[in-house]
């Protein structure tokens, strides 16, 4: 679901500052998990990882048991596969309107 609202977004703005800021947005753990198809001891596996203040945050820091948010875009390169230059390549020019049939 958060995949394709980044997806939409993404088709309905032009506007590459408006693309950058919706990638490096905050999520919630649940958002986080959703999007990465991943359960939560999962995500725990990989918790040494994440970097506090980088990765991830508290969303009211002063209360101990304050939400996490976490960077999505960060996340995800650290523990999603690559992308092969052609199909980053692909997915660039879909993403800007690049691509014609003739």
């Amino acid at each position: 679901m958060i995949r394709n609202m980044k997806m939409q977004h993404v088709q309905q703005s032009n506007g590459k500052n408006s693309i950058e800021a919706n990638l490096t947005s905050w999520f919630s753990t649940s958002e986080l998990l959703e999007y990465l198809g991943i359960s939560k001891s999962e995500l725990d596996a990989q918790s040494n990882l994440f970097s506090e203040g980088v990765h991830y945050k508290k969303e009211r820091p002063s209360q101990a048991n304050s939400q996490m948010l976490w960077r999505i875009d960060l996340i995800d390169e650290l523990l999603c596969l690559p992308i092969a230059p052609l199909e980053k390549e692909a997915m660039a020019k879909a993403i800007n309107n690049e691509i014609t049939c003739n």
